[in-house]
């Protein structure tokens, strides 16, 4: 499939036609997937080529002082993505692909499980993740594709540390692996948030001497309806916020759920080359893709909306 043809996010404000610069000053919220879309290398105070950089901390402090909100929107689960706002500077967030919600306003915060189609009683004692991983379609997952699928142990601390999705790393057949949780009468998704390009720590895939992974995909299973698209819309709704004042930023399938719930939507580069990126993002009218890759990609087109608002 060819490279996807969407409008190149502006670098420069300055030679944007009126009606374009009109509709993005109005953005106040953003709304942005975290590893190879605003980080990279898993390292916040690094240029996307791994270089030493301290444009994504200068940015997002601008971002704040203009009075634009950054809210993560990651598969990562609750212990990290709070850490990661906590170092940012940040305040809301959407963890674990849209089934935990950090509301925050001022100085006050709430946060919920959305588990969508899937029914969940909070008062059982159990999470989420429990009552999917009680299925047993975890194990069975597992061996079936017992050479080139493994949980995925966030920060090294564990799958079980997730409270409402399980996250897995590797490669299968989709379409198998779904008739698999289709079989647990649960309502369940596998989603595919895209590509891993290294790990440490022990695995199972195999690897290049220094950490680096080809074809490894990160898998979530996720209760039906449940994707980072509906956690968006949810999230806008419950804050009040104008779809219209929102972009969503991502580099994955995953991610371009975001793209029909906001105004705006931008897919870095890294990713277009996805077949379903490409797909989702279709006939969307919204959608640009980045001048530059990750982190890079994603300063440069927040650093046009800083100038738009002057």
């Amino acid at each position: 499939m060819p490279a996807l043809s969407l409008p190149t996010f502006p670098t420069n404000a300055d030679l944007l036609p009126e009606d374009m610069a009109e509709h993005l000053s109005h953005i106040k919220h953003v709304i942005t997937d975290t590893d190879n879309t605003m980080v990279s290398h898993g390292r916040a105070l690094c240029a996307t080529d791994g270089t030493p950089s301290i444009e994504l901390a200068q940015t997002l402090v601008d971002l704040r002082r203009a009075g634009v909100s950054v809210v993560p929107c990651t598969g990562r689960n609750r212990a990290m993505i709070r850490e990661d706002v906590r170092l940012l500077g940040l305040s809301g967030w959407i963890g674990e692909m849209g089934g935990v919600l950090c509301l925050s306003e001022g100085s006050t915060s709430d946060w919920r499980y959305f588990t969508a189609e899937m029914p969940y009683d909070a008062a059982s004692g159990k999470t989420p993740h429990d009552v999917i991983f009680e299925t047993g379609v975890v194990d069975r997952l597992l061996k079936r594709w017992y050479d080139c699928l493994e949980t995925y142990n966030d920060n090294n601390i564990g799958y079980q540390y997730r409270e409402v999705t399980v996250a897995l790393r590797g490669a299968v057949i989709e379409d198998e692996a779904q008739a698999m949780l289709d079989e647990t009468g649960l309502p369940l998704y596998l989603a595919d948030n895209g590509f891993v390009s290294r790990i440490t720590g022990p695995t199972i895939l195999p690897t290049f001497e220094d950490g680096k992974v080809e074809d490894v995909h990160t898998y979530h299973i996720t209760p039906r309806g449940l994707d980072k698209g509906s956690a968006t819309r949810r999230y806008i709704e419950l804050m009040g916020w104008d779809p219209a004042e929102v972009m969503a930023c991502g580099d994955s399938p995953a991610d371009c759920a975001m793209a029909p719930h906001v105004g705006t939507f931008l897919l870095m580069r890294n990713g277009a080359s996805n077949p379903k990126s490409q797909s989702a993002l279709a006939t969307a009218g919204n959608a640009f893709v980045s001048a530059a890759d990750s982190t890079d990609g994603f300063c440069q087109a927040m650093r046009t909306l800083l100038a738009l608002r002057r």
